[in-house]
């Protein structure tokens, strides 16, 4: 049986990642991923690659429309950036994505 040895599948050496538009099947390629609210920047977190992959998501320069991120298994609420410098943190688990950490977003 083959052990998977990835001690840490977090893409901690990608680059940010920006979104400034809607995205029905985002897929993890950062542990970090900033929110431009200019126009319309609602996301749908597919699932990931790996167990253990982690992103945090940021609010920066607008949230005259407030970014959203869901998830398409795991949690079922739907985090809502309100202001500029929230910040939402997700894990994904064997069931699916889990927010660990929230700092200023709604979550409903």
């Amino acid at each position: 049986m083959a052990v998977d040895t990835d001690i840490f599948p977090l893409f901690l050496d990608a680059d940010a990642v920006a979104v400034t538009a809607d995205d029905a099947t985002f897929e993890v390629t950062s542990s970090r991923v900033t929110l431009n609210g200019t126009a319309s920047c609602d996301l749908t977190l597919d699932n990931a690659a790996k167990i253990g992959t982690v992103v945090r998501f940021e609010a920066v320069t607008s949230v005259s429309n407030a970014p959203t991120v869901q998830a398409t298994t795991g949690f079922s609420e739907t985090i809502t950036f309100n202001g500029v410098g929230d910040t939402a943190t997700c894990m994904y688990f064997d069931g699916g994505w889990r927010v660990i950490a929230n700092d200023g977003c709604a979550i409903a």
